[in-house]
């Protein structure tokens, strides 16, 4: 059992470092994951979820993805590529939440540009409101046409007679 062990170990060791995976793939405009570590292994620590987010935000971008692997490329969409990793779960669900969140953004920006669209003609439909001295008393009100509305104990009054403060 041992020399199992031992002889695992050793190829391991004797293993060479090639460039990580995830520094293989890049889009056409060139946007990376910038990776330029090397490995014995598949991925360097930490770089499958550097590949994972790469795609996902290239997925979500609609972006075609372009792997290099010892100078052959495959041009393909973020999913297809994703497929060939235990993560491509993943990577298909954050390209469809990215989507839900854009979707809910444009729908606030939407209505939040009606509100305020709507806000600004409620505006120029609320009178403007006036202070004026009706008798010995100042009063705040608006104007409707040359008469003076305003209100004294719950109740609408009207007037002509009034000086603008």
């Amino acid at each position: 059992m041992a020399a199992k062990d031992t002889a695992a170990k050793n190829t391991t060791a004797q293993a060479e470092e090639h460039a990580c995976t995830c520094s293989q793939f890049a889009t056409a405009d060139g946007r990376t994951t910038g990776c330029t570590a090397t490995t014995k292994r598949l991925f360097a620590p930490g770089h499958d979820a550097k590949l994972k987010s790469f795609l996902i935000r290239m997925g979500a971008d609609g972006a075609e993805v372009i792997r290099t692997v010892d100078g052959i490329t495959s041009p393909a969409d973020a999913l297809t590529h994703a497929q060939k990793f235990a993560f491509g779960h993943m990577v298909i669900a954050g390209v469809a939440l990215a989507g839900e969140k854009a979707r809910k953004k444009a729908e606030r920006l939407e209505a939040k540009a009606a509100a305020k669209a709507e806000g600004r003609t409620a505006r120029a439909k609320q009178p403007k409101k006036v202070t004026a001295k009706v008798g010995r008393a100042t009063f705040t009100g608006r104007m409707d046409g040359e008469h003076f509305v305003y209100e004294v104990k719950g109740k609408e009054r009207r007037t002509l007679k009034f000086q603008a403060v």
